[in-house]
Formats: C-alpha cells, sequence, structure tokens
C-alpha cells in the first residue's frame, strides 16, 4: 500500500447544494452523496467561483479566479483560450510530487487539467424514457464510470490522484429542448414534487436589467417561457431523476473503491462546478444571476485525517479553495497569489485566527451572445450582486429571506448596508486587480424589450435567433 495517502475527487456537473439529501433536501434519493458527508465533513456556505462549467472548473483547477484565468464563458462568440504553461495546476502540482494522476469524463478545463492523463471521454448505450430522455450526458456517464471501477481495480504502487468527473445532472439542459414550450407532461412515476418556495418572485421589477432578461439570452430559459407550474414540477422531477443518475453512478464507483487496495487510504472529496436553477424565481439551468441555487455547491471530504463524523461547517468557502487544501493534506506547497485557501485546519477540527470575510463568484458571457458582466460578494449574512448594465445591484439578507425573494438594495432602511457591500466590492476588486469595472456589456435592444416576466418572453433566445 502506497505511503502516501491517495485522493479521489468525484465531481458532478450542476448540482446544486440544495439538491442534496444530506444538505436537507428530502424529495431526492442521495445515498451515496450523502454516505461520503456521514463519514466525513461537509462545507455549508460553498460558493463556485462563476456558475458555468469552464470557467469555474479552470478556477479550481489552478486556485485562481476567473478574471486571473481569463476564462470568462464557454465559448462561440467569446473564444477561450488554454490557460498559460506558467500557472500550475492540481495536476500538475501532484504529478510533480510524484503521484499517478488520472482524470475520466468530463473535461472542459480550457487546459487546466494540465498534468492529468485525461482519458477521451466516449459514450456506452444508456436507456432513456418518454419522461426521462437521455442524451450524451447520461451516455459519457456510462462510461467515465466503467473505466474509473477498472482503474480503482488496478493494483497501485504509487499514491494517486484520480478524477471521476460525472456529467450529470447537466441531462437536465437537453430535458428542456425535449419539453420546450407549453404541453401536457407525459406521465410520470411517482408523484411530482411540489416547486421550490422562492418559485414566485413578486418584486422581479427591482432586479437587475440582465437577470430580468435572462430569458432573451439563454435558450433553455426561453424554452421554458410558456410553462405551467405542473410543467415546472415535471421539471424539477426530472432534476431530482439525473441527479439520482449521478449517485448511482458515484455509489458504483465508490463500491469498486471499498473493493481495492486503496479501500483504507484514500481520501474522498466531492463537489460539483455549480448548480442548476431548480425553478426558483421561475429560473432554469443556469444564467447571469448568482441566486443560491446556481452558486451555493456541495463541497464534502471525507478520509484519513479528516476529523468529524457527518460534521457540517460554516466558514465561506469557495471551490477555488480545493487546489490548496490538497496540497496542504498531501505537504505540498501551493502556488503563491492564488485566491483559494487551505481548508485543512477546517479538517482537521481546528478554527484558523484569521479566515476571509466574504466568498465571491463572477460572470461574463454564456457563449457571447450576450456579455452581462456581473460579481457577486457573499458576507456572513448578506449576498451583494453587481452588474455593468445599468448598474443593476441586488442586496438580501439571507438569514432573513434565504430565497432571496426581496431585494434590498433600494429600500432606504438598508442604505448603509448596501454601501459597506459596495466598498467591500470594490475593495476586492482593486486588491485583486479586477477589471470588471472596465469590462463591456453587449445586449442588443431586442432583448431588452419585453414587459418584466420571463412568461412574457416570445420567440428565440440570442443564441438560437443568431443561428436561425
Amino acid at each position: 500500500m502506497p505511503a502516501k495517502t491517495n485522493i479521489l475527487i468525484i465531481i458532478t456537473d450542476q448540482l446544486s447544494q440544495r439538491a442534496v439529501g444530506a444538505y436537507g433536501n428530502g424529495h431526492v434519493n442521495t445515498k451515496a452523496i450523502d454516505g461520503i458527508a456521514q463519514k466525513g465533513v461537509r462545507f455549508k456556505r460553498a460558493y463556485t467561483p462563476y456558475p458555468l462549467c469552464c470557467p469555474a472548473r479552470a478556477a479550481f483547477w489552478t486556485g485562481l479566479l476567473p478574471h486571473k484565468t481569463g476564462v470568462l464563458s464557454n465559448g462561440r462568440e467569446f473564444p477561450i483560450t488554454n490557460v498559460g504553461e506558467n500557472v500550475e495546476t492540481l495536476g500538475s502540482i501532484f504529478s510533480k510530487a510524484g503521484y499517478e494522476t488520472v482524470h475520466f469524463g468530463k473535461t472542459h478545463d480550457a487546459g487546466t487539467l494540465r498534468g492529468f492523463n485525461c482519458e477521451p471521454e466516449k459514450e456506452l448505450p444508456v436507456e432513456g424514457s418518454d419522461c426521462w430522455p437521455v442524451n450524451y450526458d447520461s451516455r459519457r456517464d456510462a462510461y467515465t464510470v466503467k473505466r474509473s471501477t477498472e482503474y480503482l481495480g488496478e493494483k497501485h504502487d504509487k499514491p494517486f490522484v484520480m478524477v471521476c468527473d460525472i456529467q450529470n445532472p447537466h441531462d437536465i439542459c437537453n430535458w428542456i429542448g425535449n419539453f420546450r414550450g407549453a404541453h401536457d407532461d407525459v406521465p410520470v412515476p411517482g408523484t411530482l414534487p411540489p416547486t421550490l418556495d422562492n418559485h414566485h418572485t413578486d418584486d422581479m421589477h427591482t432586479r437587475p436589467v440582465p437577470v430580468r432578461y435572462i430569458c432573451c439570452a439563454h435558450n433553455r430559459q426561453a424554452q421554458a417561457a410558456e410553462w405551467n407550474e405542473v410543467n415546472y414540477r415535471h421539471y424539477l422531477a426530472a432534476y431530482y431523476h439525473y441527479v439520482e443518475r449521478a449517485d448511482k453512478d458515484i455509489s458504483t464507483v465508490l463500491d469498486a473503491l471499498a473493493g481495492s487496495d486503496a479501500a483504507d487510504n484514500t481520501l474522498v472529496v466531492f463537489l460539483a462546478d455549480h448548480g442548476d436553477s431548480m425553478g426558483a424565481h421561475r429560473l432554469v439551468t443556469k444564467h447571469t444571476s448568482f441566486y443560491e441555487e446556481t452558486t451555493h455547491v456541495p463541497f464534502v471530504f471525507s478520509g484519513p485525517e479528516i476529523k468529524g463524523k457527518n460534521e457540517e461547517l460554516s466558514p465561506l468557502v469557495s471551490l477555488c479553495d480545493l487546489l490548496p487544501t490538497l496540497c496542504d493534506y498531501a505537504g505540498i506547497e501551493a502556488p503563491k497569489g492564488i485566491y483559494g485557501k487551505s481548508l485543512m485546519p477546517w479538517l482537521r477540527g481546528e478554527t484558523p485566527d484569521e479566515w476571509r470575510e466574504e466568498v465571491v463568484s463572477e460572470w461574463v458571457s454564456e457563449w457571447g451572445f450576450t456579455i452581462e458582466p456581473g460579481r457577486m460578494l457573499r458576507t456572513d449574512r448578506f449576498k451583494y450582486t453587481r452588474y455593468r448594465e445599468g448598474d443593476g445591484e441586488e442586496l438580501y439578507d439571507l438569514e432573513a429571506d434565504p430565497g432571496e425573494q426581496r431585494n434590498l438594495a433600494g429600500q432606504p432602511e438598508y442604505a448603509s448596508e448596501l454601501e459597506r457591500h459596495r466598498a467591500l466590492l470594490d475593495k476586492h476588486i482593486r486588491e485583486s486587480e479586477d477589471d470588471f469595472y472596465e469590462l463591456p456589456v453587449k445586449a442588443d435592444e431586442c432583448w431588452r424589450s419585453h414587459d418584466t416576466g420571463y412568461h412574457r418572453h416570445s420567440g428565440l433566445a440570442a443564441p438560437e435567433a443568431s443561428q436561425a
């Protein structure tokens, strides 16, 4: 058995913390994920650095915020280039330290998986149904699980860092395309879950312009414009179905680990790159906004040297903390000047003398068809967001209003709190050398023309219209 502890990193795509049993959801079965949490420590206030695949992944593989990696979209009309060879990545650091570094599954990393031996993404047949159709996400997961279990079944002469990178519940995006527009839902097994308690939002007119018009920037939101409440409940049931698909795949991988020569000598880390709107505020998938459902993610550690069983901790945490935490765990020096901080003091059962007082997230664009730069700053009690377009602002008291249903930015009694958060964001932008205030905005007037309300959208959104 290797003298050093192995590390197994399990990632899901588009899994909100709110959709995990261990974090309190009683409508979904996440037995495998919950099992990791029950054996270890989960962070309650963990946030993605960017609620979109490629920018988030480039950030947590390097410990750098997106404005530092330069990965600010998923590509297409807003091209991205690979992060420079001079930037250290988790894979490059651990491979140099003598670990076998292997990656199976979703990449979408802008070169930040450098140092990992990445298997090509392939597909295997997967059975779907009329109410739960599948596409490449589920089929690729089948191959990812196959290769992950095969690797764990091998003899390991060196310590390893293995990544099992699962696409689901991302298949929910394909599901929306299959059920776009006004329709009667096909019968589903069981009872549909209720919509979330923040499904309806009465003050949408107070939200920043790019948030009010997500339906014009994001084709999936436009496809849901005519949905009724039953359609949204079907959507949530579908989302939970794809979450459970991911959980079953994770269970298979964990069973393989339990039967391997690494069973007693492996740290297991579980996280999601970002969340899903889950129908909150009538939103689907993710785009532009920083609401809890899309930015608030699961982040769990279980294994040797982790103090705590089924313990939930509440420091403000970023996925950028992944790299320095694993370096600290393995006794490897982390790169200097990164945003991420080591979570090891918390995981050892200690309370650091100093910790960050806020955690941030960023947005610029998904595919470049519209560009709506925004920043989020979460403090102990409040969340503040700022957008370049129209200088739009939001302020939420997450203790009194966890569903973010009342924007306090225009309320006189919260003027001092708003000013405090403006100053905190300004300080962060200045100290992190963020060019946020110079970023351009791109949104044709036709994408800002209908009355407020996603249900009032008609026609195509910018991505589909540009290709029609």
